[in-house]
């Protein structure tokens, strides 16, 4: 789900002035940005300080003093707050994940999936090894019992 604040603050707010209206798609930007990166920090920074990232960015300054924009401002916050929280819980749910923890240690110690896989080969071939003993001797069984000899599983 993408945060929309053209919703929280209408574009038409700064529609002739063209460079708060540049600044405030900047600011949309930056905010959707960050919630596809996960990038918690910046949403924050974005939502405590919304005049202190844009003065930051070097974007002009946009007033919320009118009451009516100061409203929009406080949704935007609430949205922005409630994006941090599914951001964060998006973020657990992927770490407690059992392929997460695999994909991890792939990333800290490369070559690390290849030495499992062969390791799991490895007791592949030692379980095929031992089943098909089990089933020569199965098969031995059977002949001793039947007096016939049994087809041969393969």
């Amino acid at each position: 789900m993408r945060l929309c604040v053209f919703a929280l603050i209408p574009s038409g707010c700064f529609a002739h002035e063209p460079d708060k209206l540049a600044t405030y798609h900047k600011l949309t930007a930056a905010i959707n940005r960050a919630k596809d990166a996960g990038d918690i920090q910046t949403l924050r920074e974005i939502a405590e300080d919304p005049h202190g990232f844009i003065l930051r960015q070097g974007w002009a300054s946009l007033d919320f003093s009118d009451a009516a924009e100061l409203a929009q401002l406080r949704r935007l916050h609430e949205t922005l707050q409630l994006e941090i929280i599914a951001v964060l819980e998006a973020q657990n749910r992927l770490r407690e994940r059992p392929d997460y923890e695999l994909c991890q240690l792939s990333e800290q110690k490369p070559g690390v999936l290849e030495e499992l896989a062969a390791e799991r080969a490895r007791l592949l071939d030692k379980e095929s090894a031992e089943l098909e003993k089990e089933a020569t001797k199965l098969a031995e069984e059977i002949k001793e019992l039947s007096g016939e000899m049994p087809s041969r599983i393969t």
